[in-house]
């Protein structure tokens, strides 16, 4: 329904012809400025040229079509009188004189409407009561060339007839003008206004394409909160946008809002629960887009009573995943209140659809951040619980050896698992050093478990005096007890401090590297045996060498040449080349120098043990005999050790020391064992120290025992320890050895 407009131009008779000339110009003039109006401005246009043309004291031009959006629209314009003296609607009273015009079948023109029957009767003739007197009507059918009919002029004078055949004339000449000139306005609307839609939909369309483009460089949902609530902004022309998100509680709405809203509301509000009735909580709560202006904001509880500054309107449109479920939610404030259309509407929900998705596929890619950045501080902490493990379980410090210097280097692979490397330095009593490398299979806690097993387990063993293969071949047998079903490899060198003597028995495990006083590299030639926990029968054979002056010995894991980008040969190359070309540094140098060719990240574990020998203190000369398991050879005993001390020199009070000790030692090992026995006499220096050393086949050791003055036996271990300067039993393969050193008066 429109309102009216009217004109204060009263029409003046006009006589009875054709248009005049000035007319037409009035006409022609009429249709040019028409195309430059707007609707309503046209109709009231030609509202006024009809009510001139006619002669017509007043006259009314009603008009009725669709809208834009398929709806009624209907407008009048009246000229020559008070608009509110007219009905504002189509008049369909008095059927008979209005239905032929507004139908579009004819002009109606009377020359006196009180005398003519189709107007009808009554003192008011039908009028309404503030209606201007009529008595010539004319009424003609604006119809447009494809024959639409699209409304009427109707034209009136108090007086009657008024109107002739001119009138008419002029009449229908202004309404054929009239039908073009609407039916142009109308078209150039329906293009302005198609114009007027591709531009808002290649504006929006842009925009949708801007924020693609932006959440598909978005990393996080950290980004997309930044970034998205201005590109929006800009793009709708609107006051803010915020771009809210549930907590994990899903209980809240959080986030950064509206740079339209006052500061100190922003401040009140650094989250939103649910609870609170306001257009974007309801939003997520039913999944539907809240539009809410004017005064209608105040109608929501959560929102009567804030300081909103200059917001008159609000769009939240909710933000789902795929499955529908809430993330958030996106919402535009406007300080216009008409702002909010169908388009806009249109597009934000748009917008939140693509927001939705990207904030579905950055809370993956946070999650999955968030999963990495925990494993990695639980690797971190994995690793230093391995690394304390590791050191734990390996030897804190190393002996301080007279002759010899150690250098000892450990790296672990680059993984949190701990592993089954490990390396030893036993000293015995006797002057001897045990030197002890070994690697379990495996990379775990079980592994490491193991090797902190084995490693004690050898270094028992070799406390009690048992020599390299002897302690690898009952280390083994604990390993095959233990039935982890796994398998270790493992190197020991013993060596005798004062004489050099190398004793060297390995476990499947890499064989040492030895640098000679001659300044020769190579591997020694040892036998590699099997490794430990695979056979019960497995037996280990000793290599025995003899180190005559300054040398270096180095013994390492598989982990240290294994990891050389070239492989095992070309690794095993360096280290020779490295032993070789820096022999003249410390042992300590030498390991630096091979730690320092390992890869960063290493694929298995990296021992190394690194000794230097400084070469013999006293010269050794030995001597031995087999004896059978019979008494009589202890005679044959005596006779050997008279024989071979008399030719080393020695003195006659060490010699018959040494004979009672032979005797002794000899008669015991034949009366408890029944075994063969084998008598081994060994001289250090010039007669500086003398060791008898008697084996045999039993493991059980002998024992000191208390012996009565009547006693006829059981003094034997008692002589021994009064004339020895030191003696002991150390397991050697399948038997013992005891053995008694003197020194000389």
């Amino acid at each position: 329904m429109s309102s009216a407009s009217r004109s204060s131009t009263l029409g003046s008779p006009r006589p009875a012809g054709d248009i005049a000339g000035a007319e037409l110009l009035q006409l022609a003039a009429m249709a040019t400025g028409l195309g430059r109006l707007e609707l309503r401005q046209a109709l009231q246009s030609i509202t006024d040229a009809g009510v001139s043309m006619t002669g017509a004291q007043y006259g009314a031009f009603f008009y009725s079509d669709e809208d834009a959006e398929g709806g009624r629209f209907d407008v009048y314009t009246v000229s020559g009188a008070d608009a509110r003296s007219f009905p504002d609607r189509v008049p369909l009273r008095h059927t008979a004189m209005f239905v032929p015009t507004f139908s579009g079948a004819r002009v109606v023109r009377s020359a006196d409407v009180l005398a003519d029957p189709r107007y009808g009767t009554g003192s008011t003739s039908g009028l309404p009561t503030h209606h201007p007197a009529v008595r010539s009507y004319l009424a003609v059918p604006v119809t447009t060339p494809d024959e639409r009919i699209i409304g009427a002029l109707l034209f009136g004078h108090r007086e009657p007839d008024r109107f002739d055949e001119g009138s008419e004339v002029a009449a229908r000449a202004v309404a054929a003008h009239a039908a073009a000139a609407v039916e142009n306005t109308r078209l150039l609307g329906q293009a302005h206004r198609a114009r007027q839609q591709a531009e808002d939909t290649a504006q929006r369309l842009q925009l949708l394409q801007d924020i693609t483009a932006l959440l598909s460089t978005a990393a996080s949902t950290a980004q997309i909160v930044e970034r998205v609530p201005p590109a929006v902004t800009t793009a709708l022309d609107c006051a803010g946008v915020q771009l809210l998100l549930l907590d994990a509680a899903g209980t809240s709405l959080v986030g950064p809002l509206s740079p339209a809203l006052p500061e100190h509301t922003r401040r009140a509000w650094p989250r939103v629960p649910l609870e609170v009735s306001v257009p974007s909580t309801h939003a997520v709560l039913t999944g539907a887009p809240v539009r809410s202006v004017g005064a209608e904001l105040d109608e929501w509880p959560g929102v009567r009573g804030v300081d909103r500054g200059g917001v008159q309107a609000v769009l939240a449109v909710p933000l789902l995943d795929r499955a529908r479920r809430p993330l958030g939610v996106l919402s535009a404030n406007w300080e216009d209140e008409h702002r909010i259309d169908p388009g806009v509407t249109d597009l934000v929900l748009a917008v939140a659809g693509q927001v939705g998705q990207a904030l579905e596929r950055t809370r993956l890619a946070d999650a999955q951040q968030e999963a990495q950045r925990k494993l990695t501080e639980s690797v971190k902490a994995l690793s230093a619980v391995a690394r304390d493990l590791q050191s734990g379980l390996l030897p804190r410090r190393l002996p301080e050896l007279e002759r010899v210097r150690v250098a000892v280097r450990y790296l672990p692979a680059a993984a949190a698992e701990v592993g089954g490397d490990w390396y030893d330095v036993i000293e015995s009593p006797d002057g001897r050093v045990t030197f002890v490398i070994g690697d379990v299979q495996g990379h775990n806690t079980t592994a490491a478990g193991l090797m902190g097993q084995l490693r004690t387990a050898v270094r028992a063993y070799v406390s009690e005096g048992h020599d390299p293969a002897t302690a690898l071949a009952r280390t083994n047998s604990v390993l095959l007890q233990l039935d982890t079903g796994l398998f270790a490899t493992c190197c020991l060198a013993q060596l005798d401090q004062a004489t050099g003597e190398l004793v060297v028995a390995t476990a499947g495990h890499p064989p040492p590297l030895l640098l000679d006083r001659a300044g020769q590299v190579g591997e020694l030639d040892v036998d590699a045996g099997v490794p430990l926990g695979i056979d019960e029968d497995a037996a280990y054979e000793p290599t025995r060498l003899l180190l005559t002056g300054h040398s270096r010995v180095l013994l390492h894991t598989d982990g240290v040449v294994e990891s050389a980008p070239d492989g095992t040969e070309r690794g095993l190359a360096a280290m020779r080349q490295i032993l070789h070309e820096r022999r003249a540094d410390t042992c300590d140098a030498i390991a630096d120098g091979v730690v320092a060719g390992i890869p960063h990240r290493l694929t298995d574990d990296a021992a190394l043990l690194v000794l230097d020998y400084a070469g013999p203190s006293v010269q050794r000369t030995d001597a031995g005999t087999t004896l059978a398991p019979d008494l009589r050879e202890v005679a044959e005993a005596r006779l050997f050790l008279h024989r071979t001390l008399r030719a080393w020199g020695v003195d006659d009070d060490t010699t018959a020391s040494a004979e009672l000790i032979t005797s002794e030692l000899v008669t015991n090992a034949i009366t408890h064992t029944g075994t063969p026995a084998r008598l081994q006499l060994t001289r250090f220096g010039e007669g500086e120290h003398l060791r008898i050393a008697v084996g045999d086949g039993s493991t059980r050791h002998p024992t000191p025992r208390e012996a009565g003055p009547d006693a006829l036996g059981g003094r034997g271990l008692a002589i021994v320890d009064v004339l020895a300067e030191s003696w002991g039993v150390r397991d050697e393969g399948d038997g013992k050895v005891v053995w008694a050193q003197l020194a000389p008066r």
